[in-house]
């Protein structure tokens, strides 16, 4: 896990390399008062294609009651996550004194606080962790999956326990709840059947994860008519709260191991015929079964060039290698490409945890390897390049979403700030017409001024043109792969109708105004109502595609809310930390347009594979359908081992019939 997360990251270091230096270094720069320990590579950015695993695979719900686990999270592969992404602000004991705590201009809440953690409900942590809390400078975590997202929030849960507690709990919920709830607290107690109500399944992690500490506490003060007795008079206060510390324990804290042993000898033991098989993730099938080796291993680093648009692999390009530990480059190392598009670089240190890139230059373009990270158990990588041919048609590139955010500055200054995520369709590499050409060009509406950019400036990777800007960047093909995020003003007096031309199709727009203020009208646009991004209310529209050529259209009205973010800093670093945090709320919004659309398609499709005629062939049908979907990227890995055992034991039963 974590060394997925350090290739991802990685990536941005490597972009220095090319024309995005001054993006990562303003991304650098944000990273000391975002206060925690992510990348826009890895955690922020979403492609906005169908493949887009970490969009498809997030849950959308309408209310915490919706939102739950799919399988019990497992708070011991969430310390991983949370040493990594979360202890820089939140401190490794959760005290809120991680080493970026200090720098930031609010105070970063102490998980370990007993209080804090009574107070939170699972669920609402799962979307924080998800979305990020942009008022209070913590990035979304999009490049977790599901699973993991649940994982750091059991650990995070646990880190205001104590084993004891947990242990007492367990011993009071022994002798005051198991005869009705169950010794594993699954509603199936001696008791239980006698009851006018079925008593709770406490492991049921749709239960579990809408409610906090102070739910469960309250419920055992006053009971729960007509089958559940108060224990206010019973129970002493720190009882009652040693009993919650357990019943969290069976779902979003760690269980002591103690405890975990005991309820082994309580459960009956599956047969063999019984037990799911998992399924191995393709990192888990590949990975090497050699004993760990102590020290600095020498290996083999290997890679083959191909032409992604079909062409040639030109003679003797030369590959370079470089090897990073914790983002600082200690390894570079040149080689020839050999007659057969190979590459070797032999006796290279492999440090546990090293990260390696390879990149070429091709036709002016630089083209990295994906990052492989060495391990004790692997003496050799393969990082394979690929490299493309060019093209000056700028018909290639297309718009996935544009999104635009509106901030007065004050009543007579309105920002106009957009992000475009941009695919190139075509297997060649877009660069300029001529040396000193922009390669895509974009027009702003008359009367705009002061434009800024995120990554750069005027003269540099972007030049004016006579009706707005054009970026000089070579693009890759890829979708999503390709984004700029820039800002202007326009003189503003209560109204201001925005014209906008378009040099190139939008597949899909998402508008975002601070709630109570302005105001947006449109025949463009849908009214998506309001958004809450952790604490900052928005008000969000939606639009569907328009043409290269037409005309974006908005009417925007109204005066600055109470409620409104603003960017009118007058430094440029708070223009671009402003930027950066308008970019991560325009990212929310097009995940949510993307899922709200995408999830309707895949809805059907899983309603297809679970629910299946009662024929052998039929579930048969049904496993391929799902395995179909999850390597396309539509099921989260745990929800499609679940299924697909689920599934399997369906098949087998009437395999079974006469």
């Amino acid at each position: 896990m974590r060394m997925q997360a350090d290739a991802k990251r990685l990536l941005v270091v490597f972009q220095k390399k090319a024309y995005l230096l001054t993006r990562f270094a303003f991304l650098l720069s944000t990273l000391a008062l975002a206060g925690c320990s992510f990348s826009l590579a890895a955690d922020v950015t979403p492609p906005p294609g169908a493949s887009d695993i970490a969009i498809a695979r997030t849950q959308t719900a309408s209310s915490l009651q919706d939102i739950y686990p799919l399988i019990p999270p497992d708070a011991k592969k969430g310390k991983a996550i949370f040493e990594e992404k979360c202890a820089p602000c939140h401190g490794v004991n959760g005290d809120g004194d991680g080493p970026r705590a200090a720098q930031l201009p609010n105070p970063v809440p102490a998980l370990s606080n007993p209080e804090l953690a009574r107070q939170a409900i699972p669920a609402r942590w799962f979307l924080i962790v998800t979305n990020g809390n942009l008022e209070r400078f913590m990035p979304p975590f999009p490049s977790l999956s599901d699973s993991q997202r649940w994982d750091v929030v059991a650990y995070s849960f646990s880190l205001s326990s104590s084993t004891a507690l947990v242990q007492e709990g367990a011993d009071l919920y022994q002798e005051h709840c198991a005869s009705c709830h169950g010794t594993e607290g699954k509603g199936d107690g001696a008791l239980a059947a006698s009851l006018s109500k079925s008593p709770t399944n406490l492991t049921d992690l749709a239960f579990a994860a809408s409610k906090s500490g102070f739910d469960l506490y309250s419920s055992i003060v006053l009971g729960m008519p007509p089958a559940m007795p108060a224990f206010g008079d019973k129970l002493t206060e720190e009882q009652r709260w040693a009993i919650v510390e357990y019943l969290q324990s069976l779902t979003f804290r760690a269980l002591p191991e103690e405890l975990q042993n005991a309820q082994a000898t309580l459960a009956p033991p599956l047969s063999g015929d019984a037990t799911p098989t998992a399924i191995a993730s393709p990192a888990e099938t590949a990975m090497p079964t050699t004993t760990p080796a102590t020290g600095n291993l020498k290996g083999v680093v290997s890679g083959r060039v191909t032409n992604g648009s079909g062409g040639n692999v030109p003679p003797n390009l030369v590959i370079t290698l470089e090897g990073y530990d914790d983002f600082e480059q200690v390894i570079t190392a040149t080689a020839t490409l050999q007659s057969d598009n190979t590459f070797v670089f032999k006796d290279v240190e492999m440090q546990e945890g090293r990260a390696f890139v390879a990149y070429t230059e091709y036709s002016g373009t630089t083209y990295p390897s994906d990052v492989a990270v060495a391990s004790s158990q692997n003496a050799s990588l393969e990082l394979p390049i690929v490299i493309y041919d060019t093209t000056t048609d700028v018909s290639v590139i297309k718009c996935d979403r544009l999104h635009l955010f509106f901030d007065l500055l004050d009543e007579n200054t309105l920002r106009v700030v957009q992000l475009y995520i941009m695919s190139n369709t075509s297997n060649k590499t877009l660069i300029p017409a001529q040396p000193g050409q922009p390669t895509v060009r974009f027009k702003l509406p008359v009367g705009s001024s002061n434009l800024q950019f995120q990554d750069s400036v005027l003269g540099e990777r972007y030049i004016s043109t006579p009706d707005g800007f054009g970026d000089t960047a070579s693009i890759r093909p890829g979708m999503g792969n390709y984004q700029v995020l820039f800002s202007f003003t326009m003189p503003y007096n209560r109204k201001l109708d925005l014209v906008q031309p378009l040099t190139m199709p939008i597949d899909a727009m998402v508008v975002l105004v601070p709630e109570g203020g302005l105001r947006v009208r449109s025949t463009l646009l849908r009214d998506e109502g309001k958004r809450n991004a952790e604490g900052t209310i928005y008000h969000m529209y939606s639009g569907g595609s328009l043409s290269a050529g037409e005309e974006l259209r908005l009417s925007i009205s109204g005066l600055p809310g109470s409620a409104a973010f603003s960017l009118s800093s007058g430094t440029r670093q708070s223009l671009m930390i402003g930027l950066f945090v308008f970019g991560l709320a325009f990212i929310f919004a097009g995940i949510w347009f993307y899922r709200h659309t995408r999830l309707e398609e895949l809805d059907e499709e899983e309603e297809l594979a679970l629910n299946a005629p009662e024929t052998v062939d039929a579930v048969i049908d049904a496993i391929i359908a799902l395995d179909d979907l999850y390597q396309s990227g539509g099921l989260p890995e745990d929800a499609y081992i679940q299924r697909r055992t689920e599934l399997k034991e369906k098949l087998k039963a009437l395999k079974a019939k006469p």
